[in-house]
């Protein structure tokens, strides 16, 4: 009975790294859920002083990812992910002055690396860190200004593997883009410095 029972120990440590490798490799998938950015906005008209005051409203986050990675020893998970979304958010509007400035949310793309634990054969909770670049459109009655933000995106997340080849995943992300100011034909301005929080669930196929 103890030889078994050391043979099922050996059996069961020699097969732990393999099948924690599981959960590494190549991948693909899709997400959605919602986004909620909040837009500090300064305007400034061509002559007279600045007003300043922000915008935020929820709305629908969706888009696809791929990346790589591997599990190391002792679990340890390394990869890297890109990603190509839209939505994040929907388009918001507030008074500024004499003027009405609207923030329109567009597409974004962005890579990160990731950093987590394997858990068991089929689990991976992880950490990520990477920058990410998004378009919007900024409005004043009138006028319309395109702008690319870019800023430092981190977040956490757990996956969970269904089956050899598929699995499941929730994210949270936060973003903070640095500030751009869209400058208009009629001499007036509007700076937006942005940061934006999204909650998806995302559906990932294995290679």
């Amino acid at each position: 009975m103890l030889k078994i029972t050391l043979l099922a120990a050996a059996l069961a440590a020699t097969a732990a790294p393999a099948l924690a490798q599981d959960v590494g490799g190549f991948y693909l998938g899709g997400e959605l859920g919602y986004g909620k950015p909040k837009n500090d906005l300064t305007y400034t008209p061509k002559t007279g002083s600045s007003s300043s005051g922000s915008t935020d409203k929820t709305g629908l986050s969706y888009g696809a990812f791929a990346g790589y990675g591997a599990v190391l020893s002792g679990g340890l998970y390394l990869g890297a992910e890109g990603s190509l979304a839209g939505g994040g958010g929907g388009k918001s509007s507030r008074n500024l002055g004499a003027a009405k400035v609207t923030i329109d949310p567009k597409f974004r793309y962005g890579a990160a690396a990731r950093l987590g634990m394997a858990l068991g054969d089929s689990g991976l909770v992880y950490g990520k860190v990477g920058l990410e670049r998004r378009k919007l459109d900024t409005s004043i009655i009138g006028a319309k200004k395109s702008l690319t933000q870019q800023g430092v995106a981190y977040g956490v997340g757990y996956e969970q593997k269904l089956t050899e080849t598929f699995g499941l995943r929730g994210e949270l992300t936060r973003v903070n883009y640095g500030d751009k100011t869209a400058s208009f034909s009629s001499g007036e301005k509007v700076k937006v410095d942005s940061k934006d929080t999204r909650l998806t669930i995302g559906g990932v196929v294995h290679f």
